[in-house]
């Protein structure tokens, strides 16, 4: 009877459920114009009054829309809107897609202004580093107008804080929750406080506007992975497709995230205004990873029938256990700092802004163990999923494996990180209306400018000299792992501490040095790029007819200063210094059209052309070299940037206060598009895999996008309070290689399908909102034939939000994350061979929030 009352997340929603029962009545007795003003209506509605007015195709998220979403940072947030998809990382949205391009080829601004990157050879910005509590509202625009930055085939996002000068006076806002992770079993913390209020200064009366911010999350989580690799095997004189390596994996991780922020803003008169912001996010994971490797292919294989596969004698050192543990520490400073002037003849804005970003990994370090003992055979089913199998010492069914006693110390492998990226970019416009005495026209001019240091160090050592260790003296309880068994656990606290008080027994092995020294130096390089840019467009209005045109020119220039591999004859490996640098100039016109046909219909059109840059470590002469797994990442310095050409037409249909049903199609004809290709036993590289981006011949990308949200109240008054919506985008996307005639590809990183769909009641006191979030397969990686294509699985997520407020100072909040369990896929060729399968489990959210 004890555990009728024991609390469970699921009796608090019900709790909270029950509750606005008794508030039923008073909404029925409420007027419509009240309710409208409350949480989801009202930000929905600020999203939509901004969409409307936009001169290109933008989707707007405000800040209270975020609230009632399960959104732990703004790229889950963003996964909200039609044709943006997310990649993840430990469950945790890191990346957006927009319309089926890859996250590196989308620009990301704060306030307008670019911020740098921690990712060490990476255009992509990680979302996951900005808490939503530090943003007001969140814009995509998916076509750039010629005054915009041209690099975005994908589109720009822009994060845009808050002004003192849009709220109603002084105002002190507060959030502070618990979350529960169920795999982990861990509680964690999360809190933010906003302050903002509007003074008097210099003379003046409310002409100083100040918003200040800072927020904090911490979470304790756990992944449960196991990864698998396949390849062609000998077997009686043929080759066999089977799977040749499989690993467990446990990461056990704390995650923290500090965020600031600081606006201020200068209004002397009604014309002038002034301003300058600041934002600083830390995001630091504390991650311990505990691995089991099973090596297949160490054996004979010597049954097979196309899904089950015997390997006979696995060498001891074929089996391996490994513990590492790093720190990541990731720091991003934004500044700046600008104004706005209206002449009445003509109007000027400018901005200057700053971006100091931070990538350290200091001390990761992990210890290496390989069995001792018999050789080992294994049966191994494959082609359902997830291989399956059965360790055995002769015919019987054996545990050695997993017991730590079996496994000596090997070798351990420290790696430092170290990644800076400095961003110097300004602006200048100038807007002239009723240009040349024509009272339609506006004509506006400008100049823009980024000159960019990114600069990576990354050494990996290999320490094969070391004491006599045995991996029984780290053992510790196991950890629970819903997808293996890994036997007993190894403290990662217990390795760390032993390597340092022991770190002069840890050297180089003498034939090691000058390999070691190549392989730190083959990674690192230092790029600079530089991109001024001039533009002109005029706008003019008529009616209901509005158009935009204009054209844009960007001048590129890069340089990079790196290293590259060389492989001997004999196999020897040498690293040779590299300067490589390139420069180009892009004229990018496009055409945008705004109809209005009625006043509930409104038509959109748009002919753009947009460009994006490779990513830094794609162009810049660097490699990554895995021993172990014989494999090689190399940047390709011969690649040319991405060229598109795009096409839009949208048509938005608005209904009652909050309602609208959009449709659209969108074409992207994109040249020199660049993708990832593995070739097998490469010659040139000592038969290692090598990875490397190439340019295709032909790529393109058409689309559909569907969007409807809607008070249901306008069906009939027993629904008000519920809201519901539902987009959909559908994509084919095309590529073409020249390394594979014949074939056509989808663009990696594109899902072809992707969609949401919420349903939400609120009256003055209970909301909630229950939402579905879909993304279609994607590409990955090709492969040099269609058994080595990479492709990440469908996902869909479910999370459930809840509040009741008992006063404006007084709101208790409930959000379920991830419901259904759903786990990250990745597979090989087909849906049989998964390559990866990694489970977070669901997240449980309760806390309290208001405002003064």
């Amino acid at each position: 009877m004890q555990n009728s009352h024991r609390f469970t997340p699921h009796k608090l929603l019900v709790a909270m459920l029950m509750a606005s029962a008794g508030t039923g009545a008073v909404a029925q007795t409420t007027e419509l114009e009240e309710i409208l003003v409350f949480g989801q209506r009202a930000a929905q509605n600020k999203a939509l009054d901004e969409y409307r007015r936009a001169n290109s195709i933008t989707n707007y998220i405000a800040a209270d829309d975020m609230g009632q979403f399960v959104d732990q940072n703004v790229a889950e947030s963003l996964q909200r809107l039609p044709g943006i998809s997310i990649s993840r990382d430990q469950g945790e949205g890191r990346f957006v897609s927009v319309r089926g391009i890859d996250a590196g080829l989308s620009t990301v601004t704060i306030n307008g202004m670019r911020i740098g990157t921690p990712e060490d050879g990476s255009r992509a910005v990680p979302l996951d580093v900005i808490p939503t509590g530090s943003v007001e509202l969140l814009e995509v625009t998916k076509v750039p107008t010629p005054d915009m930055p041209g690099d975005a085939i994908g589109g720009s996002v822009n994060v845009r804080s808050a002004s003192a000068f849009d709220r109603e006076g002084q105002q002190l806002a507060y959030r502070a929750e618990a979350s529960y992770n169920e795999l982990s079993g861990e509680t964690s913390p999360k809190g933010q406080i906003d302050f903002s209020d509007v003074y008097s200064a210099f003379g003046g009366t409310e002409n100083l506007g100040v918003t200040f911010g800072l927020n904090y999350t911490e979470r304790q989580m756990e992944s449960d992975n196991v990864e698998a690799e396949y390849d062609f095997l000998d077997f009686n004189g043929s080759d066999v497709f089977s799977v040749i390596e499989l690993q467990e994996r446990k990461y056990d991780l704390a995650r923290e995230r500090t965020g600031a922020n600081l606006n201020l803003e200068y209004r002397p008169d009604d014309r002038t205004r002034l301003h300058a912001s600041t934002v600083y996010s830390n995001f630091k994971d504390a991650e311990t990873r505990q691995r089991t490797i099973y090596v297949f292919e160490d054996g004979d294989l010597t049954s097979f029938n196309g899904s089950a596969a015997v390997y006979e004698d696995i060498d001891e050192d074929g089996f391996r256990r490994r513990i590492r543990f790093r720190t990541k520490d990731q720091d991003t400073l934004a500044f700046n700092a600008g104004g706005e002037h209206d002449f009445s003849q003509w109007r000027l804005d400018y901005n200057v802004g700053i971006s100091d970003t931070k990538e350290r990994v200091l001390d990761e370090k992990e210890g290496r163990f390989e069995k001792t003992g018999d050789a080992l055979n294994a049966d191994v089913l494959i082609g359902g999923g997830l291989p399956s199998f059965t360790i055995r010492n002769g015919n019987a069914v054996t545990r050695e494996h997993l017991i730590n006693s079996n496994y000596e110390l090997d070798r351990v492998v420290v790696e430092p990180i170290l990644v800076d990226d400095r961003d110097v970019n300004f602006n200048i416009n100038m807007e002239v209306p009723e240009a040349f005495g024509i009272n339609t026209l506006t004509v506006k001019a400008g100049l823009d400018g980024r000159f960019k240091e990114k600069d990576i160090n990354v050494d990996e050592i290999e320490l094969r000299r070391t004491p006599d260790v045995n991996l029984a003296q780290f053992t510790t309880n196991p950890y629970s792992h819903g997808l293996a068994d890994m036997g007993e656990g190894i403290s990662s606290a217990g390795f760390m501490s032993f390597y340092d008080q022991n770190q002069s027994l840890f050297t180089a092995r003498p034939q090691d040095v000058d390999e070691n020294t190549e392989l730190s130096l083959s990674q690192d390089f230092v790029a600079d790029e530089d991109v001024t840019a001039a533009y002109m467009m005029g706008t003019w209005e008529l009616d209901r007819l509005r158009i935009i045109a204009g054209g844009r020119v960007e001048r590129t220039e890069y340089s990079a200063r790196g290293n590259e591999l060389v492989y001997g004859v004999d196999g020897s490996l040498s690293v040779n210094a590299r300067n490589v640098n390139s420069k180009y100039t892009d004229f990018l016109p496009g055409l945008h059209v705004r109809y209005e046909p009625t006043d509930d219909l409104v038509i959109r059109a748009a002919w753009s052309n947009t460009i994006a840059r490779p990513s830094f470590g794609d162009i810049s002469p660097r490699s990554v070299v895995d021993r172990d797994r014989l494999r090689i990442d190399a940047g390709n310095p011969d690649l040319d940037p991405y060229k598109a050409t795009n096409f839009d037409l949208l048509a938005d249909w608005y209904f009652g206060d909050s309602g609208v049903v959009s449709a659209g199609v969108f074409y992207k004809d994109i040249e020199d598009y660049i993708v990832e290709f593995t070739s097998r036993n490469n010659p040139a590289f000592g038969g290692y895999d090598v990875t490397q981006p190439i340019n295709g011949t032909e790529a393109s990308v058409k689309g559909i996008e569907f969007n409807a949200q809607q008070g249901l109240e306008i069906f009939s008054e027993s629904l008000t309070g519920l809201l519901a919506g539902v987009n959909v985008t559908l994509l084919d996307t095309e590529l073409k290689l020249s390394q594979r005639t014949g074939e056509n590809f989808m663009l990696p990183a594109a899902a072809e399908e992707s969609g949401n769909i919420y349903i939400g009641y609120e009256n003055e006191r209970f909301s909630t909102r229950l939402s579905a979030t879909y993304r279609g397969k994607m590409l990955d990686e090709v492969g040099d034939d269609t058994n080595f294509d990479i492709y990440v699985a469908s996902h869909t997520q479910v999370d459930l939000t809840a509040s009741y407020r008992f006063s404006d100072r007084l709101e208790l909040v409930a959000e379920l994350i991830n419901l259904t369990d759903e786990p990250l896929e990745l597979y090989q060729g087909s849906k049989g061979y998964t390559l990866q399968l990694e489970e977070y489990g669901p997240t449980f959210a309760f806390g309290i929030k208001g405002r003064f």
